[in-house]
């Protein structure tokens, strides 16, 4: 039973960071003016990443805190700080290529192609990247869950869009940030063993702007914003990757990183119902069959998490 309501909390954490991350596209439409993508991915990692920098400064400050960080310094041997550092490397290089792949990938594929490619490959590279790095692959009825949300998020994308043209470049760096995302997700669940989620996310990230930054400058020049686009830039830094991260990071030490992963497929559905009630879209009813669809492969991935989790050590 505790297994079961320690698992409950990992879901619960992992799906409000997706609700939040679903809530980025609607915030992202009411940017103004010639703001790139690739700025606008920048300027996230930058408010998350001060954000964590605040709160670790806050919560540092309390003595009861330096006391728990001293005591975890004294304990960890030089192999495991090694480990950490070399954890935290990886996945702050993914994080960063992440952001930078994804807006690449949506600009040469579109929006509907561009987020099925990544969002549906995520769960699945995170399932083979545990199955062989790990040498512990996922029950089947992950892989039949996985497979079921995953079809369903790129119905429910691609039903939506007006234009299917098919742009392989663009298809291959959507993969790769799917790629990104998932050994990311794998790397941040090795590391909430060795540390906490806010010394994790604040180390991560600080090593992600170091590349979205200048890659921005490169790819994009000097960014120009508005000041609604610096209103919409401090919510999706703050919120929606401040935040969310935050508690994705938190829900990977009660669950497995591959199903983490697949517990964001519930983005598409958040961004579903924003798209209808704030941006007023048109939507298209085909939608909800892939609706029914992720939720359905939802419920085996959970049955599944739930398996494995009543499981004895």
């Amino acid at each position: 039973m505790t297994m079961r309501k320690v698992s409950l909390v990992g879901i619960t954490l992992a799906l409000s960071a997706a609700f939040l991350w679903g809530t980025a596209g609607t915030a992202q439409s009411f940017v103004q003016g010639a703001t790139a993508p690739y700025w606008i991915g920048a300027f996230r990692l930058l408010v998350a990443c001060l954000f964590f920098h605040l709160l670790f400064f806050y919560r540092s400050a309390s003595r009861q805190s330096l006391k728990i960080n001293e005591r975890q310094q004294s304990e960890n041997s030089s192999n495991r700080s090694r480990r950490y550092w070399r954890y935290i490397t990886i996945a702050g290089i993914c994080m960063g290529l992440y952001n930078l792949t994804f807006f690449a990938g949506i600009k040469a594929t579109g929006i509907a192609i561009g987020t099925a490619t990544t969002i549906g490959s995520a769960p699945i590279w995170a399932g083979l990247m545990q199955a062989i790095l790990l040498k512990k692959s996922p029950s089947l009825l992950w892989w039949l869950g996985t497979f079921c949300a995953t079809a369903g998020g790129t119905w429910m994308v691609l039903s939506q869009s007006s234009s299917w043209q098919i742009n392989t470049g663009g298809l291959l760096i959507c993969l790769s940030a799917g790629f990104c995302y998932a050994l990311y997700t794998l790397m941040s669940k090795k590391l909430v063993s060795i540390d906490s989620p806010l010394t994790i996310t604040k180390h991560t990230f600080s090593i992600a702007i170091f590349i979205a930054v200048p890659i921005a400058w490169i790819l994009a020049g000097t960014p120009t914003v508005s000041w609604v686009s610096i209103a919409v830039i401090f919510y999706l830094g703050l919120l929606t990757t401040g935040v969310a991260y935050l508690l994705y990071t938190q829900a990977l030490k009660h669950i497995s990183a591959p199903t983490g992963v697949a517990l964001g497929l519930i983005e598409p559905i958040v961004a579903f119902f924003l798209a209808i009630v704030v941006a007023h879209e048109n939507v298209n009813m085909f939608a909800i069959v892939g609706l029914c669809l992720i939720l359905a492969g939802l419920w085996l991935v959970l049955k599944s998490e739930g398996r494995v989790s009543k499981k004895p050590n």
